[in-house]
């Protein structure tokens, strides 16, 4: 009996399975060179589809690169007077630009890149984020927007501390609020949940009772809300609190399909040094 082959929707199967859709209605991520139908022959598991990760894929012998991250950057478009030169939508890109050097290598070596947020978010990302802190992840009837408790009161300093530990950070994190004040209720604002375009998360989980955030990327604007609302935050990094979910991922698809070629391109760290 010959097994069917394994496809790039199939990839996905086990986050539809969690997320109770098909992935083709998610409201962002696609396809650059392939299709749900493109067998695949190997795939490497990425948060962003840089130079690097494309490069490890053509040597690994992967055909697919499964990235969370949009595979290529983009500018807002403005009107003048904020643009003067160089128009959005003129959208000449020249050697230098990251977007070439990308496009190059999926075209040289026929790589299909497949980029997921919306569905690797809710699994696994989320219940990495917060069972590497040490906390169960909660029910799926509860949302993604629930409010942890931790097992007793602990000033911010010391959640601090075990954040540290638990993600292995060894440099300096940016901390905003009263360091001194002990809490115990908190809400996750893993990945980029913490920018000030995703206000919702922090405010959501004030109304349900949360004294203190702890997040992937923070922006100062969503810091000068929690300031202001009276609630601690702690940065993590954005890549790094996301990448712990995607080494789940690439474990879930090794064991999904034992025969398949799944290499992982992880960095395991933040993409900044602090000095």
């Amino acid at each position: 009996m010959n097994t069917p082959p394994i496809t790039c929707a199939d990839l996905l199967k086990p986050a539809e399975e969690i997320v109770g859709s098909d992935h083709m209605l998610w409201p962002d991520g696609g396809y650059v060179n392939g299709s749900p139908g493109t067998v695949v022959n190997g795939v490497l598991v990425t948060w962003m589809a840089d130079v690097t990760a494309l490069q490890k894929a053509a040597v690994g012998k992967c055909n697919v690169v499964l990235c969370h991250e949009p595979q290529f950057y983009s500018e807002k478009n403005e009107l003048p007077p904020y643009r003067w030169l160089n128009p959005v939508n003129d959208r000449t890109e020249k050697p230098w630009h990251p977007n070439q050097q990308r496009r190059a290598l999926i075209e040289k070596h026929g790589l299909t890149v497949l980029q997921c947020h919306y569905g690797l978010d809710r699994f696994p990302i989320f219940d990495s984020f917060v069972e590497t802190l040490g906390l169960p992840a909660p029910r799926k009837d509860q949302g993604w927007e629930h409010v942890f408790k931790l097992p007793r009161p602990v000033t911010v300093t010391a959640l601090t501390k075990t954040v540290k530990r638990q993600f292995g950070i060894t440099g300096t994190v940016r901390v905003a609020g009263d360091q001194h004040r002990k809490v115990q209720k908190v809400v996750m604002l893993w990945g980029g949940i913490g920018l000030n375009v995703n206000l919702y998360w922090l405010r959501r989980g004030i109304e349900r009772g949360a004294e203190v955030g702890i997040g992937g990327e923070l922006d100062e604007f969503l810091m000068r809300f929690a300031a202001e609302a009276g609630i601690p935050v702690i940065e993590t990094s954005h890549q790094l609190s996301e990448e712990i979910g995607l080494r789940h991922y690439a474990d879930v698809l090794r064991q999904r399909y034992p025969g398949l070629n799944v290499v992982s391109a992880l960095s395991g760290g933040r993409p900044y040094q602090t000095l």
